[in-house]
């Protein structure tokens, strides 16, 4: 019986190798590698779905101390067809699995995937069992295919095969293994949970095992077992009084802390006793869930209460990225939008001072996998990442550049997020499209012109810039609308269309009365025969704002048209002179727009009349809103929020009227 069972262990851990041995996809040499030894990886990608890669790189995924590593790799081709790389295994190596990556392609290996098991190593077994097991799928990195997914009893067998041949990792192990052998036995399991609690309580604890006590008294029914649980978190704060549990319990209590002077003292103190440096190996549930909104509580407390803006900026390095983020966003660009779009002025010289100090610890921050992605993501994967999350940012930040002519920077910055924006951002492409023009690359900004048309993300601005380029270089002001039109994508314009014909509604629609800006009022009711395009908004409203250069082109479109209307509803004001800012504003952007002031809502005293009575009766909230009604007075189209680009707002707006008047024909 014991050959037996020592059979069906070498089957099973070598399952992989044979069926690679198989195909020869995934090979490793020294066959039978030793941590810390250099091995060569070999792979042939010839029946892979590589297998037309010019080139290929990958990642390695080490389970090391059972945690994992995770490094980029770059693989040269080999005279026989073949991709190779060699790599230096980590000193306590058990387990490595690869994944190879050419452009969008990425190949994991499928059922058997391109994974190497170094037996002799504590958690090769153990860490072969998670990998495979949906159990798991938050505690291990996202590398094998759905196919190389195995039933919980598997994962059982693979870690009662660790416990054989590696008995020293019971404590290391001892929380996944419960959590996954609870649900295959079933039942009460409340006695097997409790005795590996014990065991390990009678060892000393790092970090990770601290946070894995805690997490095994999770599985057990807190109400049943409260004395238990008790009993066990008192032992370990008595123990471990700097530990991991009493690090969470003072993160909640500060959390909860309503006395902002009592919390921030309480912060200085729980900085000193649990400093950063110790825990930068362990993330727990309550630090993800708490800490970086006690951490922002304070900041922005001390910003509101005292304006002082110095506790944030001061603590830049030692925030984490994602409060980083915050802090680039609340602090630099709400305020330098907000006052791009005419809604609040600010000092763009204090922004930029902010920003400075901000967008150089983003950038440095691009270098440092943060803790809570370390065994998740490769130091490339969270470049780009990073990259992602911070776009917004730094557009902001070159934009800054731009208003203090630092062109150099804000070449540097456009140009760092261009992967990430693209030619799909309208307000991207109008500032690098001034950007070359500017430089003086005219064939540059034309290219940018004439792909921002195709993809119907483009400003007025562009579309004025490229009407010079025309004229300038001799083009006949009466062809210019075809010249435009040629830019235009058939397909993408007919795309656009169906989708928006199969969002078309018939409703019938209450009627309104309001104030008009260009005096008296004006009726629904007297508008019959006519196509009304309706656009709620107010002075606040950034993306209200931002949405109006669009519309202003559809306006402009249907100027001579009697039998289209548009007006622009004034909603939900509250400064008592708003009428007064809302002229100045229009007339400031050049806009040739009917206003209707909404009118006071007699049950609230606010100005939100007809906007309270259309988004209940139609079911929407928030502004811009935008509604079209048809000849017979019917609802006939709606659009919430705006998706920046004015091109394609206008068009949107065109087609829709163009709809309607071929429909009433």
């Amino acid at each position: 019986m014991k050959i037996l069972k020592i059979l069906a262990l070498f089957i099973s851990v070598n399952a992989s190798v044979f069926a690679q041995d198989q195909t020869k996809i995934f090979d490793v040499s020294p066959e039978q590698p030793n941590p810390g030894e250099e091995i060569t990886i070999t792979y042939d990608a010839a029946t892979t779905i590589l297998k037309n890669a010019k080139q290929v790189s990958g990642r390695l995924y080490t389970y090391d101390n059972f945690k994992w590593q995770i490094k980029d790799i770059n693989l040269k081709a080999t005279t026989d067809k073949k991709w190779q790389t060699k790599v230096k295994l980590s000193d306590h190596a058990a387990l490595i699995t690869c994944i190879f990556t050419s452009d969008t392609l990425v190949d994991k290996g499928g059922l058997v995937t391109y994974s190497w098991m170094l037996t002799k190593s504590p958690g090769a077994y153990i860490g072969w069992g998670m990998l495979r097991n949906k159990v798991f799928e938050n505690d291990v990195p996202n590398i094998v295919d759905e196919t190389a997914f195995k039933n919980d009893s598997v994962a059982v067998m693979w870690v009662n095969y660790e416990l054989q041949y590696h008995a020293e990792s019971r404590k290391k192990i001892f929380y996944n293994a419960l959590k996954v052998a609870q649900i295959v036995r079933g039942g009460d399991f409340s006695e097997r949970i409790k005795k590996e609690v014990r065991f390990v309580l009678t060892t000393e604890l790092d970090n990770q095992d601290q946070n894995n006590v805690i997490k095994a008294l999770s599985l057990l029914d807190q109400t049943a077992h409260k004395t238990f649980v008790d009993s066990v978190q008192q032992s370990v704060l008595k123990k471990y009084p700097k530990g991991v549990l009493a690090r969470d319990i003072e993160i909640k209590k500060m959390f909860f802390e309503n006395d902002f002077d009592k919390k921030v003292k309480a912060y200085t103190e729980f900085e000193k006793n649990f400093p950063e440096a110790k825990f930068s190996d362990i993330v727990t549930d309550t630090e993800s869930l708490f800490r970086d909104k006690l951490f922002k509580s304070i900041a922005y407390n001390y910003i509101v209460k005292n304006k002082d803006y110095n506790f944030a900026l001061n603590s830049v390095k030692k925030v984490s990225y994602f409060n980083l983020l915050d802090y680039s966003w609340h602090l630099v660009s709400i305020p330098f939008n907000r006052n791009e779009d005419g809604v609040e002025k600010t000092d763009l010289a204090i922004l930029k001072k902010y920003a400075d100090i901000i967008i150089t610890e983003l950038e440095n921050r691009e270098n440092t996998v943060p803790k809570e992605f370390v065994q998740k993501v490769s130091p490339k994967q969270w470049q780009e990442q990073a990259l992602n999350y911070a776009a917004r940012e730094y557009f902001t930040y070159a934009k800054l550049q731009e208003a203090f002519k630092n062109y150099d920077l804000e070449r540097k910055y456009l140009d760092k997020i261009k992967p990430f924006f693209g030619y799909k951002d309208a307000s991207y492409n109008a500032v690098y499209t001034k950007m070359l023009l500017r430089e003086g690359k005219t064939l540059d900004a034309k290219e940018l012109l004439a792909i921002s048309i195709r993809e119907n993300k483009a400003t007025p601005e562009m579309l004025a810039s490229l009407k010079a380029i025309y004229l300038k270089e001799g083009g006949n002001e009466s062809a210019y609308e075809a010249y435009l039109n040629s830019f235009k994508s058939e397909s993408n314009i007919d795309e656009h269309k169906k989708k928006l014909v199969s969002e078309l509604i018939n409703l019938p629609i209450g009627g309104f009365e309001m104030e008009s800006s260009r005096g008296g009022k004006v009726k629904l009711a007297d508008q019959k025969g006519k196509i009304v395009v309706l656009d709620f908004w107010a002075m606040w409203c950034g993306p209200c704002k931002n949405a109006m250069p669009g519309m202003n082109m559809a306006v402009n479109k249907y100027k001579a048209d009697e039998n289209v209307k548009f007006y622009f509803i004034d909603t939900q004001e509250y400064i008592k002179d708003f009428k007064e800012k809302t002229q100045a504003f229009i007339k400031e952007k050049n806009f040739d727009f009917t206003i209707l002031y909404d009118n006071k809502n007699p049950k609230t005293g606010k100005y939100d009349e007809v906007y309270e009575k259309y988004a209940k009766a139609f079911h929407f909230s928030g502004i811009p809103e935008k509604m079209i009604i048809d000849q017979n007075g019917n609802l006939r189209w709606m659009s919430n929020g705006y998706f920046g680009s004015p091109s394609e707002l206008a068009d949107e707006i065109s087609i829709i009227i163009e709809y309607l008047k071929a429909e009433k024909k």
